[in-house]
């Protein structure tokens, strides 16, 4: 599945049937490279994470998890935790560990069920997900090509 087919999907809670919000964005994982939270627009202020393992389940129209108390809002969250908006890969760009540009992310391709990435999307090219080697505030860092 493509992120951007994923965003403005509703974030049911199960406890109470409410949707609490809609997937904006997501934050990155290296190692293996996975999606680690979904950021979420909810009603009121601020910006809002989810952690990728409070997911009960992405279907084809909801995001659903348990209790929206497993919601943490952004301010509240150590960068060096990757569900930060700090690791959220799409619009930075993409260097090796050489340091050669391979251009701007643009999407994420991942399995819903089990958050894996397939490949970082640029406009030139699809980077295999297990060549990331992090994600941070400035940029995407993959393996040189051989």
């Amino acid at each position: 599945m493509l992120l951007s087919r994923a965003q403005g999907r509703a974030v049911v809670d199960l406890a109470t049937a409410e949707t609490i919000g809609t997937v904006a964005a997501c934050t990155v994982a290296p190692s293996p490279s996975r999606i680690s939270g979904l950021r979420l627009k909810t009603r009121g202020r601020g910006h809002h994470s989810l952690h990728w393992e409070d997911v009960q389940s992405f279907g084809p129209d909801a995001v659903s998890i348990e209790e929206a108390d497993r919601i943490r809002d952004e301010k509240d969250m150590d960068t060096g935790d990757h569900a930060h908006a700090v690791h959220d890969p799409v619009g930075k760009a993409v260097l090796t560990e050489t340091g050669l540009e391979k251009g701007t992310v643009m999407d994420v391709e991942f399995d819903e069920q089990s958050g894996r990435v397939a490949h970082l999307l640029t406009g030139e090219e699809q980077i295999p997900g297990d060549h990331l080697i992090g994600v941070g505030s400035y940029a995407v860092v993959v393996t040189a090509p051989q």
